[in-house]
């Protein structure tokens, strides 16, 4: 869509030369008579159709893109703080499952990757991070509230494929994936095997851990979302 746009602002542009050189205005005749002179022949008819396709390229713009334009940044604005509030609630039932007393101002610096990593990968006792402290504390409760965050999100992230185009196949389809990994989560209980797959996703959001590219220093999840 963007690429029509481009294309669309380029053609009116093209339209308003060949009005100026097809009209019959003689101060533009008179003034700049190389550039804006008229054609042989078709004067008339270039002018009626440049006139009407530029009106009707920049009605679509005032119409149409611009609307769009600020009901998108709206929406995409409103859904990163959601993201920001989802992953604040996460780290927060994540340390609660720590038992660790700890100040407000620990979830605010745990919001960063690099220092979300450092912090749990932290050596609590002698063969235990506290990562794993977090794994081997988690209960059914404090479970059920973090799969509810991820169920809040996926009816974000559905909003914002409802009422969003998605010009970007990359972003598209990540976004996708946000909302089956909510289903796919919703089978996981309290055991080895199935805490496996919880625990490698939220690593991945928190710590900024990429399977392909290991650990970075930015919040991949966010950068995508900032594409839309």
């Amino acid at each position: 869509m963007k690429y029509l746009n481009k294309c669309l602002l380029f053609l009116s542009f093209l339209c308003l030369f060949l009005v100026l050189k097809s009209s019959e205005e003689k101060l533009l005749l008179d003034s700049m008579n190389f550039i804006f002179q008229q054609f042989e022949v078709g004067n008339e008819i270039v002018f009626n159709l440049s006139c009407g396709m530029f009106i009707s390229i920049w009605f679509y713009f005032l119409v149409v893109w611009l609307p769009e334009k600020k009901n998108k940044t709206r929406v995409k604005n409103h859904f990163i703080y959601q993201y920001a509030e989802f992953k604040r609630h996460l780290i927060m039932h994540i340390v609660g499952a720590c038992k660790e007393p700890y100040e407000s101002e620990l979830l605010t610096d745990l919001m960063e990757p690099q220092t979300f990593k450092d912090y749990f990968k932290e050596k609590i006792t002698v063969d235990q991070e506290r990562w794993d402290v977090f794994l081997n504390n988690l209960n059914k409760d404090r479970l059920i509230d973090i799969l509810n965050e991820f169920e809040a999100f996926k009816e974000a992230t559905f909003y914002l494929l409802s009422n969003v185009q998605v010009d970007d196949d990359e972003v598209f389809a990540f976004l996708h994936r946000i909302n089956a990994i909510s289903v796919t989560l919703k089978g996981i209980s309290i055991d080895d095997d199935s805490l496996k797959q919880l625990s490698r996703l939220l690593w991945e959001m928190l710590a900024g851990f990429n399977w392909v590219d290991g650990y970075q220093d930015y919040d991949y999840f966010d950068s995508m979302f900032r594409k839309i």
